[in-house]
């Protein structure tokens, strides 16, 4: 029912170019009742927010039953859930379309993605991707946070590009995710700063 919902939800904005304005209509169009809405959903606001956490969900899971996925480092599986995720919203790009039509700037806080960056850092923990260690353990929780709300930083930004782009097959995103993770896996997982850090100790030590 849930998926049911989601997908009524994302069809009644493409055919009135519009969203629902009550509950009641809209369950009254669908013919589901209000019962069933509510036991998955608190509001219609509620059911725009899940949705793109729900393909991301839906990514991570048909990727987990891979094989080439279960043998591939963290790096890669990221970016094989960030290559699949696009590939399932363009099944929705009618309704992304529409839905983020108002969203001129990537990097203006978005309330309705909440819930896919709830589900994005979520993962990013549960493949247990690198990140640079100092041996400060404050430091290093700190970095770790940093490193996974930049990497949600990064989807974000090629989702915004992925709205704009023109290009046959989305391919100018494909390159898009491609330089920007890879990029940001460099970065996070050089060393150089270590080394910094712990040529400064032992010079500090040495007096």
């Amino acid at each position: 029912m849930r998926t049911e919902i989601i997908n009524s939800y994302m069809l009644w904005v493409n055919e009135h170019e519009s969203e629902p304005k009550s509950v009641f209509k809209f369950c009254q169009e669908n013919e589901f009742s209000e019962s069933e809405f509510y036991d998955n959903f608190s509001d219609l606001q509620s059911v725009k927010e899940e949705i793109l956490a729900e393909i991301w969900v839906q990514s991570v899971n048909s990727l987990s039953e891979q094989e080439f996925y279960t043998d591939s480092n963290a790096n890669e599986k990221l970016l094989s859930v960030m290559y699949g995720f696009f590939e399932n919203l363009k099944t929705n790009r009618s309704y992304l379309a529409q839905a983020f039509k108002g969203w001129k700037n990537p990097t203006e806080p978005i309330h309705s993605l909440s819930p896919w960056r709830k589900e994005f850092l979520k993962y990013i923990d549960s493949i247990d991707l690198g990140s640079m260690s100092i041996g400060v353990e404050m430091i290093d929780k700190n970095t770790k946070k940093v490193n996974s709300n930049a990497l949600f930083a990064n989807a974000l930004f090629v989702f915004h590009f992925w709205l704009n782009d023109k290009s046959k097959g989305f391919e100018k995103t494909d390159a898009c995710i491609e330089k920007l993770f890879v990029l940001s896996f460099d970065l996070m997982q050089n060393d150089t700063l270590k080394k910094a850090i712990d040529l400064g100790k032992f010079l500090f030590q040495a007096k």
